[in-house]
């Protein structure tokens, strides 16, 4: 696998470079222009797929690449949030450690099978990112809402959970698949 010069590769290094700068407004503690360097990076993590499908530009290297940094941002985001949002964050702790645990134990399941990241693009993964974002946002500009927070959390979980169990009962990457409850 090596670099392609393509579109969605240029989107989704862009969320790679949103990384250091989303760093660098955490520890500012500059919460709205967090958020907007936020919604870029949400917006390359749409576009990237987008671009990839819509101009036959899908690869090998790609797939790795955007799985990548989502997984990057997903671990970072949690630093952040309790960096930006202390209060609510202690008041959810447990909530957070466990739906991180799982986090590690989806990249760790897929890491020992297939010796390397995995990251599934099923229909509740997709589902799972437009909340995520959907509660980060909502929650940098105006205030963390507490159902949103746990709607997103459930859904996250669930995708999840849906990972492990395509990594272990799949022989290879299933990464064509949109949900392993439905029949290809």
């Amino acid at each position: 696998m090596k670099w392609k010069n393509t579109i969605a590769n240029y989107f989704t290094l862009l969320r790679l470079v949103c990384i250091p700068i989303l760093w660098v407004l955490a520890l500012l503690k500059s919460n709205q222009a967090f958020a907007i360097v936020l919604l870029i990076a949400g917006l390359t993590d749409a576009l990237d797929g987008y671009f990839a499908r819509k101009l036959k530009q899908a690869s090998e290297f790609g797939a790795w690449f955007d799985s990548f940094a989502d997984n990057l941002l997903s671990a970072c985001i949690i630093f952040w949030f309790w960096l930006l949002l202390p209060e609510f964050f202690i008041a959810h702790l447990l909530v957070i450690v466990v739906v991180f645990a799982i986090f590690l134990l989806d990249l760790g399941i897929g890491f020992i099978k297939y010796k390397k990241m995995v990251n599934y693009h099923f229909y509740s993964a997709k589902l799972s990112c437009i909340l995520f974002y959907t509660f980060f946002l909502h929650a940098f500009f105006f205030y963390p809402n507490t159902f949103l927070f746990y709607i997103t959390v459930i859904i996250t979980s669930i995708s999840m959970i849906e990972g492990i169990i395509a990594t272990l009962i799949f022989n290879k990457i299933a990464s064509h698949r949109k949900s392993i409850f439905i029949k290809q």
